[in-house]
């Protein structure tokens, strides 16, 4: 059986399955998983298990019959998910559609590539696991009130159960950060469940932030142009103290990926998904476009689809809070001028893990309690 990858805050254990048919259970991100919350005043939150693999490790076929996701406090079970067969068998045949069409690859940022599937392991389109073989169970959303500190899993199986438990971090960023702009901006796409960024290992707790004008829109006259948008231009400032680790300035930015006046949203999506692809098989450069990763001590802020030829700074500078850093643009895959920010655990762009940012000074239009930005909300900074 391969050695299982160990740490002080992911643990494994083998119960009760004979060595024929070991089973391993692997985590990616693999160290932790991390809340962010739902309701402040209520304490709920929720985490996204982003990726879990069972990989058959012995030398006889395993079939899951189903998988326990148990939430706990002290190694106490307060919350229980279950996985019945229906629902591992219709993530068995995605996973293994993903693997067949090459897309398991294309996205190694989020499925963390070798860390998750060790080289030679192939995804099984049935809970039925061949040796050699894995089932990958993806994106599990666990919602829970109070404190918690970890995440059971239990994979049964007609001989046995293999369990492994996984840590739930309940703090965000170490880092105070201000929001990286002056005025008033909407948040059209945080942390939420219902945003794109919560699905996705790097920017799991990001946030697209763009301007509203007294029209009620993000761009004045049909939106043709970059510089119909409200936000176009305007300077992006350093979330917090910290030094430059990363810049890109020589993207460029394309018009044609704006939403056209009248255009049908569905419409829309179906014209920019092959463009956006494109830019998906182009790595960090043609998603994130032009930006600047800046380090806080184990922290990294970025901030992305810059506008071209806007950067002031340059790696290795010092820069200080609030510090004009660049100006919003819309390189990379964006579709329409705005600024992305997120905090990570490391400085790659994608090959990273999302932290929840925990902003302070600021106030949330119209919220009646102290709490975090979510997606839809009007935010100000105040530090200015």
């Amino acid at each position: 059986m391969r050695r299982m990858l160990m740490s002080l805050t992911a643990l494994s254990s083998l119960v009760a399955l004979g060595a024929a048919q070991a089973l391993e259970v692997r985590f990616y991100p693999a160290d932790k998983v991390r809340a962010y919350e739902l309701d402040a005043d209520r304490g709920v939150r929720s985490v996204v298990l982003q990726n879990v693999a069972i990989i058959n490790d012995g030398d006889k076929d395993v079939t899951i019959s189903q998988i326990m996701l148990e939430v706990t406090e002290r190694g106490v079970t307060q919350e229980i998910k279950p996985l019945r067969s229906g629902d591992l068998d219709r993530m068995a045949v995605a996973g293994a559609g993903l693997q067949s069409s090459g897309m398991l690859s294309t996205l190694a940022f989020q499925f963390g590539g070798p860390a998750l599937l060790p080289k030679g392991i192939s995804l099984s389109g049935t809970r039925v696991l061949k040796p050699g073989t894995a089932l990958l169970v993806p994106h599990q959303v666990l919602v829970f009130s109070g404190k918690r500190d970890g995440i059971r899993v239990n994979v049964q199986t007609a001989t046995g159960m293999k369990e492994s438990t996984l840590f739930i971090s309940m703090l965000p960023s170490q880092t105070a950060f201000a929001l990286p702009f002056d005025g008033m901006w909407y948040d059209g796409a945080g942390p939420s469940l219902h945003s794109h960024h919560r699905w996705a290992v790097p920017q799991e707790f990001a946030h697209d932030f763009i301007r509203i004008g007294a029209n009620g829109l993000s761009y004045s006259g049909e939106g043709k142009s970059f510089t119909d948008y409200h936000a176009y231009g305007q300077p992006v400032l350093a979330a917090a103290d910290g030094q430059v680790v990363a810049v890109l300035d020589g993207e460029p930015e394309d018009v044609a990926l704006l939403q056209q006046a009248g255009e049908p949203l569905e419409t829309y999506v179906q014209r920019i998904v092959a463009r956006q692809n494109e830019q998906l098989s182009r790595g960090a450069r043609g998603i994130a476009g032009n930006h600047v990763v800046i380090r806080h001590g184990d922290e990294y802020s970025f901030y992305g689809h810059l506008k071209p030829g806007s950067v002031r700074v340059k790696a290795e500078d010092a820069v200080t809070r609030g510090q004009q850093i660049a100006a919003v643009g819309s390189s990379g895959s964006s579709t329409e001028p705005h600024l992305h920010f997120h905090v990570c655990d490391g400085p790659a762009v994608m090959a990273c893990a999302g932290i929840p940012a925990k902003f302070d000074n600021f106030e949330i239009n119209g919220a009646l309690t102290v709490r975090q930005p979510q997606s839809g909300d009007m935010v100000r900074n105040k530090s200015k």
